[in-house]
């Protein structure tokens, strides 16, 4: 899956405002003071680094934005898993901040992307199909699991789980296999920039 090749993020637009805003209150004032072709000058220059300055964000993002689907695109999923919806989740999304809608620098920083797969009725998965996926994702060193939160043994919990944590291509990585009392399994992929 490619991400389009070019997208503005708020940012970008709310800097470009500034200091449009900026320069356009210089340039009335040099204009008031008779110097009209310093005026257009400054005025001209203003338009053409804001412009070069949104287009090459643009691409920019849009280009992490590929690098980090790409690195997404490696991990090994478990034969019969299907990517899908489950509990009210997209099987894939990207949270890409744009004009209207800024991520937030904590809780989610862009480009963030999240992926869910579930596993099929009756499968039963262990810490060593786990380690599994890392290996054959090319992850194996990368990613370590938590131990502190890894137990896939049912107690007195409805819900356990087994995650591992680390870095993949610079993003900070998460991948989780997990299950809720009478579900199927899921495993998630979580990857947001490096904090």
């Amino acid at each position: 899956m490619e991400y389009p090749a070019f997208t503005v993020n708020f940012p970008v637009i709310l800097v470009s405002a500034m200091f449009t805003i900026v320069v356009g209150v210089i340039a009335l004032v040099v204009n008031s003071l008779k110097k009209r072709r310093l005026a257009l000058i400054l005025s001209s220059a203003t338009v053409l680094l804001i412009t070069a300055f949104v287009v090459a964000s643009g691409f920019l993002e849009a280009a992490r934005t590929n690098e980090m689907l790409r690195a997404a695109d490696d991990v090994a999923v478990p034969e019969g898993f299907k990517l899908g919806t489950l509990q009210g989740r997209t099987a894939e999304r990207i949270v890409q901040a744009t004009a209207f809608l800024p991520c937030g620098a904590v809780t989610a920083p862009c480009p963030s992307l999240h992926r869910q797969w579930s596993g099929p009725e009756g499968q039963n998965m262990t810490r060593e199909d786990l380690e599994q996926i890392l290996r054959d994702s090319g992850w194996q060193g990368k990613l370590v699991i938590n131990e502190e939160n890894c137990e896939l043994q049912y107690t007195n919990s409805s819900e356990i789980s087994c995650e591992a944590r680390g870095k993949i291509d610079d993003f900070d990585a998460q991948v989780r296999l997990s299950q809720s009392r009478g579900d199927a399994w899921r495993l998630s992929l979580m990857l947001e920039p490096e904090r």
